[in-house]
């Protein structure tokens, strides 16, 4: 889920330095890039300047265990220096899942619904961003819930929690443990209990309930594995599947006046329909969009951009179509940089004799505009600081910091004893390919 407005209050930018004067922090060390498993169907948003990851799953990470990735770690990447950390929490601590949503608000990164060995999901958790713990929302005990479902989306606007679509289970049970608005589910045809729906779905933190938004205008039709960015008071609602069609078209809703604009006409080439691909606010009025499934099962490595104010398409040309993923996540950085992280590379209904699931764990970084003169600086003096090394400290202040916090964090890589060969000296490649774990800078 894009949102142009982030979470803010991650205090962890001293994450290795932290004392035990200040238990309330995590104290986490760096990791190399090898070591992040591999994963589909997890959550990422950015903070500040990490992007946080949990959950998901891969078929082979534990032969003996359910294939969801273990539930009590936090991952984090430092979207400034390229340096992964990882936070182990054993205390409260959502169900193992895949196929939820997220979104960051204030202290706080929400986790919604998706699918774990006990089924379909409908629980709502709330990180703090402060201190990496768990604490899962109690709705009301009179308040109806939604009824579990997986790969909806999320945002939060106005102190509350809005989700929207998903698939999961029907429920037409008059003991009012959740809510019911059975016109909104379409009923998938393999099965009696299963269905895609549109239930617009909110949950009120001054009231602690759920309800089902009231809302004017033409809904879009029920669907799963779609997107949705939003931009101040507008959301837009983009693709994901409904039935056996996976979907191109776009909405948008108004929550200011909680009207939808029912399918918007584009002036423009659009993509083509897809679900499981990501949408990004990079910009005040422009929507990124990579990647994804499409009606022929390929997966795509196409990107484009919306204007959400003209409403016309611009595909991105110049990047590689040569990384497809779908199921994977998608954040923006301060520095207008998409990070595409994990997914899938492969079909991934094909199979599994035939084929097995292309699970990834590198980092696909798309550079929207240049690198401002000050980092290409810095770059290039860290880059030579054999040459350059000793004259750091005669730079200003905020400089020569930056330049030893990197040397610091690449010498601890240095002497981990984390399994596996990379280094995160040797994490970035300029387009081309990339090995496991890496990051490719797209420009």
């Amino acid at each position: 889920m894009g949102d142009h407005d982030r979470g803010k209050s991650l205090s962890i930018s001293s994450m290795s330095e932290c004392t035990s004067s200040n238990k309330m922090k995590p104290a986490l060390t760096p990791r190399k890039s090898s070591t992040v498993p591999e994963r589909t169907g997890h959550v990422s948003v950015l903070v500040e300047k990490f992007m946080i990851v949990w959950g998901g799953y891969n078929d082979d990470y534990d032969p003996y265990h359910l294939a969801y990735l273990p539930p009590h770690e936090v991952w984090l990447y430092d979207t400034e220096f390229k340096v992964w950390f990882v936070s182990k929490n054993r205390d409260i601590i959502p169900v193992p899942a895949s196929g939820c949503s997220a979104c960051a608000q204030g202290d706080y990164m929400y986790v919604f619904g998706g699918h774990s060995g006990l089924g379909y999901l409908n629980t709502l958790y709330k990180l703090h961003l402060s201190t990496l713990q768990w604490e899962l929302v109690t709705p009301e005990s009179s308040s109806p819930s939604p009824s579990p479902r997986d790969k909806t989306v999320s945002w939060f606007y106005d102190k509350k929690f809005y989700t929207f679509g998903g698939y999961g289970m029907i429920d037409y049970s008059k003991d009012n443990l959740f809510l019911e608005e059975v016109r909104s589910f379409c009923q998938d045809e393999t099965s009696d209990l299963r269905g895609w729906n549109n239930q617009l779905c909110v949950f009120d933190f001054i009231t602690m309930k759920w309800s089902i938004a009231e809302t004017k205008g033409q809904k879009p039709s029920a669907r799963a594995a779609h997107s949705a960015v939003r931009f101040g008071c507008k959301v837009f609602i983009f693709g994901g599947r409904h039935m056996n069609l996976r979907l191109n078209d776009l909405h948008c809703l108004d929550l200011s006046t909680m009207t939808w604009s029912g399918s918007l006409c584009v002036s423009s080439e659009q993509p083509e329909g897809r679900s499981w691909h990501t949408a990004s606010a990079v910009s005040t009025n422009q929507m990124f969009v990579y990647g994804g499934f499409n009606n022929n099962c390929v997966p795509l490595s196409d990107a484009w951009i919306l204007d959400v104010a003209s409403l016309s398409w611009t595909q991105l040309t110049h990047f590689p179509t040569n990384k497809p993923r779908l199921w994977h996540t998608a954040c923006v950085t301060h520095n207008q940089e998409v990070l595409v992280f994990g997914g899938c590379g492969n079909n991934i209904l094909a199979n599994e004799e035939e084929s097995q699931v292309d699970h990834r764990n590198d980092i696909l970084l798309f550079q929207l505009q240049p690198y401002t003169l000050s980092r290409l600086c810095l770059e290039c003096a860290y880059r030579h600081r054999v040459r350059l090394g000793a004259q750091w400290d005669s730079l200003p202040r905020q400089f020569s910091d930056w330049l030893n916090r990197k040397e610091d964090l690449d010498i601890q890589l240095l002497m981990s004893t984390d399994t596996g060969s990379e280094s995160h000296s040797d994490s970035d490649s300029e387009g081309g390919t990339t090995r496991t774990g890496q990051t490719c800078v797209i420009s």
